[in-house]
């Protein structure tokens, strides 16, 4: 930590942009390890006087974590760590998103703990949030999930139109938690932005559906297909991702299994695409 504060605070010709002292630098470690305890809750303890003198600096230095910056090591570590978009699931991660925003708390603002991998649109959706405790988006580092189901997609199908909206099961989580997912949800446009991405996932999932389209009782075996899909992505994206849920729903859902092919014969293009910037 002490290297990553000297880099932060310190241009590399050896100009001192704030040289912290032994009290600062022992209360920086403080405050990381209150963050810790707190598990990225908001409190009042997270802006300790010990780093009013310090406070601007360090807020100022999350500067250094960009491309070119002297932190950009941090960056890229960060970012190498997620296969994904932890919020979305279904972009690459590219920025930097501060759970407990730096506007609030600066004296957090290098930590590495506070700055959550993530895809552009969905830190811009996320924007910034009131910080109250127990409320607001989940900490992804932090937050210990159900070992259950607990994602619902619901699909429309109608005249091979398919829309899936996404929720989550109340009899799995407890209110509290269900809350702020279902807020997550709804705060990154989720079930408006994953319309395109679902689009994309079904036709690659294409290839396999035609071999079963002219074998006998081809519809139970495109059920249990799409079924045993639902298990393999659990195993591979991890529980409640939401491809899982989507084949999930897809093996219930009576339309579909009836005339898939009235969806799946059309162009890939989605026909309702909509530029993100719109949607954010």
């Amino acid at each position: 930590m002490n290297a990553q504060l000297d880099a932060a605070l310190n241009h590399v010709d050896g100009t001192v942009v704030y040289e912290l002292s032994v009290n600062e630098r022992q209360a920086i470690h403080d405050l990381y390890a209150r963050y810790e305890e707190l598990r990225g809750e908001p409190d009042q303890t997270l802006n300790p006087d010990a780093l009013n003198a310090c406070r601007n600096a360090l807020h100022d230095a999350y500067g250094q974590v960009q491309l070119t910056g002297r932190l950009s090591t941090m960056r890229a570590r960060l970012l190498d760590a997620a296969f994904e978009c932890p919020f979305c699931g279904a972009a690459p991660a590219t920025t930097l998103d501060h759970h407990l925003p730096k506007t609030d708390y600066r004296s957090l603002s290098i930590n590495p703990r506070n700055l959550i991998p993530s895809c552009q649109p969905c830190n811009r959706a996320k924007g910034t949030l009131d910080s109250i405790a127990g409320d607001g988006i989940i900490h992804t580092y932090f937050e210990t999930l159900p070992d259950q189901t607990f994602l619902i997609a619901s699909p429309s199908y109608v005249d091979g139109a398919l829309v899936i909206t996404f929720s989550v099961d109340t009899q799995v989580v407890e209110p509290a938690l269900s809350g702020r997912l279902q807020f997550q949800i709804t705060r990154l446009k989720l079930n408006e932005r994953l319309a395109k991405s679902i689009n994309t996932f079904l036709f690659e999932l294409k290839p396999g559906m035609e071999l079963l389209r002219e074998i006998p009782n081809a519809r139970e075996a495109i059920r249990i297909h799409l079924q045993k899909a639902g298990g393999t992505f659990d195993r591979d994206f991890g529980m409640n991702h939401w491809k899982a849920a989507v084949v999930r729903s897809l093996a219930a859902c009576e339309p579909f299994l009836d005339d898939p092919w009235s969806y799946l014969d059309n162009s890939p293009a989605f026909a309702g695409e909509a530029d993100e910037d719109v949607l954010l």
